[in-house]
């Protein structure tokens, strides 16, 4: 295999951005739904996390050092064996062994599966970035199958197809789609467009439909989104590949632009497909966990931390723009606030049965950009607010959080606010 960055035609850069903000959690390879990211650095059942972050850490070097795969494979193994991760007696000589334990987890032979999958995680993910910032000239993309006997009928079945770059087709079908997927995405202008005689496809619910996946033996499955060919034929991605890799890393700083262009971005963006196909996903998802975890009522705190690792995209969206009053107020350098999956799987929680829909959250730039009261909740800790807003006559309100770690404002809680409580809390502090 040639080098790395000249076999995957990704500047290095974007591969290690992508590859360092994987999360090394044994929570992340529980195995239980399709958002979990259960692609990186798992063999079989594996969970030890100095072992991952280890085979983390050489894909980083691998790809900083534009190392081959063969030379990666065999440092890799020098490490695991001066570990003592390698048992002599294995699978061809050697398989991958837990010493604490003697837990035997597979043959070296998965670590080619790890690698290629990675890597070509890390390159769509660097294309999709690339794709995104020259959407003005490209704004359409076609999927690009390599059409070989070794081609996936699934892969085969969206070979050709073409969708803007917005399209909700590509929130859960941007490739890879799988293990070992070789598939890729293909910019096209215009001009392209006309020139190679391609139609513009759109998605909606003629293909692309809900579904559930048998994913063992005993025929346990998962809600998922299926692609509906012409023919009717339903195809989905592997399991842990129903998402964009590329989408979840992903944003602009939208703190580098003009404040109104800045708030239209977060009103497309609540407004838009790919942010209500999350949201539907992830409270399929919610309940589906919660109810294979045989958990009845309201969550614990330490259940709702483990529901929430299971299904964390590492995915955020711009739900608003502070105003400049705000931001004077506060004394953030930082005017975006974003919503994550993380606090969107607690809001599905924390608002059951009150009617809570999708259509909620649209309102969000408005109310974040047009307060009529602010005030900072310590209760939440250091640098922690909320903001109270109306729309058609309800009241609002937004908790959010300035997280020095990230440098960014994360949006913590969202609600219907009764007008007595507006009254309290004015009371409370002396209005």
């Amino acid at each position: 295999m040639p080098k790395i960055n000249f076999a995957l035609g990704l500047p290095p850069e974007k591969a290690i951005e992508w590859l360092k903000t994987k999360q090394v959690t044994a929570e992340n390879y529980r195995n239980l739904t399709d958002s979990e990211i259960a692609k990186v650095y798992t063999i079989a059942r594996m969970t030890d996390l100095d072992m991952l972050n280890d085979i983390k850490q050489s894909m980083v070097k691998a790809v900083s050092d534009g190392q081959s795969y063969a030379d990666w494979h065999k440092d890799i193994l020098q490490h695991l064996q001066n570990k003592g991760w390698l048992h002599p007696n294995g699978h061809n000589g050697h398989d991958i062994i837990d010493p604490k334990t003697g837990e035997v987890f597979g043959a070296p032979r998965r670590l080619d599966t790890i690698y290629r999958t990675n890597m070509q995680s890390a390159y769509s993910a660097g294309q999709y970035q690339g794709y995104m910032d020259n959407i003005d000239n490209r704004p359409y993309w076609m999927y690009d199958a390599v059409g070989d006997h070794r081609t996936r009928p699934a892969h085969s079945a969206m070979d050709g197809l073409v969708y803007r770059y917005d399209d909700p087709f590509w929130t859960t079908f941007y490739p890879p789609n799988g293990y070992n997927c070789r598939c890729s995405v293909i910019a096209l202008s215009e001009r392209d467009m006309r020139r190679e005689g391609k139609v513009l496809s759109q998605s909606g619910e003629h293909n692309l439909v809900e579904t559930h996946k048998v994913y063992n033996k005993k025929g346990d499955s998962y809600p998922t989104i299926a692609f509906k060919a012409p023919d009717g034929s339903l195809h989905t991605t592997d399991r842990g590949f129903g998402y964009n890799a590329g989408r979840m890393n992903y944003r602009p700083n939208l703190d580098q632009y003009d404040r109104g262009l800045a708030h239209e971005f977060a009103k497309a963006e609540m407004n838009g497909a790919e942010f209500k196909a999350v949201f539907k996903q992830l409270s399929e998802e919610f309940y589906e966990v919660k109810g294979r975890l045989k958990i009845d009522g309201k969550l614990s705190n330490s259940e709702k931390i483990d529901i929430r690792n299971k299904l964390s995209r590492q995915v955020k969206f711009a739900a608003g723009v502070l105003s400049k009053q705000v931001q004077q107020q506060t004394g953030l350098k930082r005017a975006t606030v974003w919503l994550s999956d993380d606090t969107l799987v607690k809001q599905v929680d924390s608002r059951e049965g009150q009617g809570f829909t999708v259509e909620k959250y649209a309102l969000l730039p408005e109310l974040i950009a047009n307060p009529i009261y602010l005030y900072a909740d310590n209760s939440r800790g250091k640098n922690s607010y909320e903001l109270v807003g109306e729309m058609d006559g309800r009241l609002y309100l937004i908790a959010f959080k300035y997280l020095e770690s990230k440098q960014e404002i994360f949006l913590d809680s969202f609600r219907d606010m009764k007008t007595e409580e507006f009254k309290k809390k004015l009371k409370k502090k002396g209005n």
